[in-house]
């Protein structure tokens, strides 16, 4: 395959990956159908199945593209930073990538709730979730918190609170604002 059909494969997998995710979002993931998506995609149906085997499995690449965004954000916490500086670019991050994916959290919260997608996704968030408590964990117990496993649960569970609202009211719940505050109760 030379580089030109490379990127002409890869352009219509993520344009079909959008598409999926914009639909997922707006109608749901039960109430979207691989024919809605090929339709408003512009593709036929079939050339859907050269890159995706099922909805599921099409989901399942929505899904892993928007956490690897997260383990981007994490990334700091394996360079030689304090933990402050850690904490405080991890947090920047975060708000970044989630005003800059707004579509992708939508579906997130939209769907994690769904018991079908939640015996689909419940290995692969949790892997990510256990992964970010730990790395969470570690950063605090170096800032000197008596009880880094519970401060790090309780700081993943408001940064969710806060991206779940933001998505909900993003004018009463401004990540700029949000953030100054974060840097405030955390003295970064």
């Amino acid at each position: 395959m030379n580089e030109c059909s490379f990127i002409m494969k890869s352009n219509q997998k993520n344009h079909i990956m959008e598409t999926a995710l914009q639909l997922f979002a707006a109608k749901g993931y039960g109430n979207t159908s691989i024919a809605a998506i090929a339709r408003s995609a512009g593709v036929a149906q079939g050339l859907m199945y050269n890159f995706f085997d099922s909805k599921e499995a099409l989901l399942h690449d929505i899904m892993e593209q928007g956490f690897s965004g997260v383990q981007a954000t994490m990334q700091f916490y394996t360079q030689s930073l304090t933990a402050k500086k850690a904490l405080v670019l991890h947090v920047e991050a975060t708000f970044a990538h989630v005003s800059a994916n707004k579509a992708f959290w939508q579906l997130f919260h939209a769907i994690k709730m769904q018991e079908q997608v939640q015996q689909y996704l419940h290995t692969d968030y949790a892997v990510a979730r256990d992964f970010i408590l730990k790395t969470l964990a570690t950063n605090f117990k170096k800032l000197g918190y008596a009880k880094p496993n519970d401060e790090a649960k309780l700081f993943f569970a408001m940064i969710d609170g806060l991206v779940v609202n933001f998505l909900m009211a993003p004018k009463t719940f401004s990540l700029n604002n949000i953030k100054k505050i974060i840097f405030q109760k955390y003295k970064i």
